[in-house]
């Protein structure tokens, strides 16, 4: 066994994708018809200015914004979300649609998103465009911010609006409590789980395996109940995880069987078989 000062190679936010494998939901979130669907979406990444404003809860974490939900801070789910845009992150103030007039930028459309719901994915980000766009709005506003033409904040000193309380998005629940904090790590793990299914990974008792956004799963690697994968993992193809692991940011090479261990910053070799109750730390093996 050799130390090892261990360099993954994960690609910057990974999981930088649609949960849905990039198909557009067909019905809308703000209401019951089906939306109007543009040729594509080469709009959204030319004209819209995606502003996210960086809130703070001290009734729920000490310190928010540092909050991870696997393995990414909420802030960096949301901006996941508008990656194909120009981004923006700002500071929460009192008068936010001020806050907002005052940016510098030649964008049609500014649409405005809170760092405290980080459900909102690409799909659902494109859904309320598409929505805004296709009616010719001005404005629209959201459970959880607003989009708005560019030119009519602008010419408009004395428009006003709120925070929340406009139309009702499930995507855009705020984590402003624990429950609501344990809702949205459930539903992203299933989000994550779901992708890796899809791509040819079997998860058996999905419900108790738990992965972090930046862990890397070759299509026939098997897991079985009990695991969690967090930071930024490379699970090679025909790896079997027994049940209860703990692997964080270590590569595991093709055709490894592991049960039972803790493995953390670590490079497991081409067809190791790793039995129960191994530590295995920033070691090659």
């Amino acid at each position: 066994m050799d130390t090892l000062e261990i360099e993954t190679q994960i690609s910057p936010n990974q999981i930088s994708f649609d949960f849905e494998g990039g198909d557009l939901k067909e019905e809308s979130l703000l209401f019951t018809e089906t939306l109007i669907k543009p040729l594509n979406h080469e709009y959204i990444k030319d004209e819209v200015l995606f502003v996210v404003v960086r809130v703070q809860n001290k009734l729920l974490a000490k310190d928010l914004p540092s909050l991870k939900i696997c393995g990414k801070k909420m802030v960096d789910w949301v901006l996941l979300a508008g990656s194909c845009c120009e981004e923006m992150v700002i500071e929460d103030c009192e008068d936010i649609i001020n806050r907002v007039r005052s940016i510098n930028t030649d964008k049609k459309y500014i649409a405005l998103f809170y760092s405290d719901t980080p459900l909102l994915d690409k799909a659902t980000f494109f859904m309320i465009m598409d929505y805004f766009a296709s009616r010719s709005m001005n404005f629209l506003q959201l459970t959880r911010g607003f989009v708005v033409k560019t030119d009519f904040l602008k010419n408009n000193p004395n428009f006003i609006t709120s925070s929340a309380g406009g139309n009702d998005i499930a995507d855009l629940l705020i984590c402003d409590c624990a429950n609501n904090l344990v809702k949205t790590q459930e539903t992203l793990n299933e989000r994550i789980t779901n992708y890796h299914i899809k791509n040819g990974v079997t998860i058996f008792g999905r419900n108790t395996v738990f992965i972090d956004a930046d862990v890397e799963i070759d299509s026939g690697v098997v897991i079985y109940p009990n695991n969690i994968l967090k930071g930024e993992c490379i699970i090679s193809a025909g790896t079997i995880i027994e049940s209860g692991n703990i692997i964080e940011n270590s590569i595991v090479l093709n055709d490894c069987e592991i049960k039972g261990s803790y493995i953390k910053d670590s490079k497991i070799t081409q067809g190791k078989k790793i039995d129960y109750g191994n530590k295995i730390v920033k070691e090659v093996w």
